[in-house]
């Protein structure tokens, strides 16, 4: 069974009375084939309950039942209890915020270890912040986000890495992009405009080094694009 983890953080839960019986949460995982250990469960009352599983290293958040036969992450959750909708809310937050922070240093390692193969855009304005993104020029949210790469470098230093996480032609537009890449500032941004287009196609050629790159970038947990990270 193929399951889809949203991604998401830890937070440190006391184990409340009447919270999920981890034996029982541990069985589902299980009778689904999934890989995870429960590291928390706490009661949330209305027999539900706030659950973190270790999932591939990366800290999950879920809610179940009490009995801990039901697992699952809603899309829409409709509650009359305010309260404990508000509970659930910065259940999800907290989590999320320290798996990010986490896969945040993973990141920045790679941008480092990576130098030679990033976009290195600097700022007219001395003592900029710098702003890491990881984008895919096939990715609509990341072509509004690279139409925005000018009004960035007003008061920033941008480090772009250009993955392929969206199928063969993302794998070959970031191939392009790193075989291109010239380390003269308007001549890069003006290449990678190219790429960026909507309706363009990438060259042939050959995606070994993109696919590395874009594996580095997927091991740190990023799992979606634009991932920004800003100082």
């Amino acid at each position: 069974m193929k399951t889809k983890f949203a991604l998401s953080v830890l937070c440190a839960l006391s184990v409340a009375y009447g919270a999920a019986d981890k034996a029982e949460l541990q069985k589902t995982l299980q009778a689904n084939s999934v890989q995870g250990n429960i590291i928390s469960s706490s009661d949330l009352g209305s027999g539900l309950s706030m659950v973190v599983i270790d999932v591939n290293n990366q800290q999950v958040p879920f809610l179940a039942t009490n009995d801990g036969k039901f697992i699952f992450q809603p899309d829409v959750l409709l509650i009359q209890d305010k309260a404990v909708q508000t509970k659930i809310k910065g259940f999800y937050k907290d989590v999320y915020e320290k798996e990010k922070a986490k896969i945040n240093i993973k990141l920045q390692e790679v941008f480092k270890k990576q130098s030679a193969n990033v976009f290195h855009f600097k700022s007219q304005k001395n003592g900029a912040k710098t702003i890491y993104i990881v984008s895919d020029a096939n990715c609509p949210y990341c072509q509004k986000e690279f139409a925005n790469l000018n009004k960035r470098l007003e008061d920033a230093n941008v480090e772009l890495l250009v993955v392929g996480f969206l199928g063969e032609d993302s794998m070959l537009k970031a191939a392009n992009a790193l075989k291109n890449k010239s380390g003269n500032q308007a001549k890069d941004i003006a290449m990678l405009a190219k790429l960026y287009e909507p309706k363009s196609k990438a060259t042939s050629m050959d995606t070994k080094l993109a696919q590395e790159l874009t594996q580095a970038v997927a091991d740190t947990g990023v799992r979606s694009v634009p991932y920004i990270i800003e100082d």
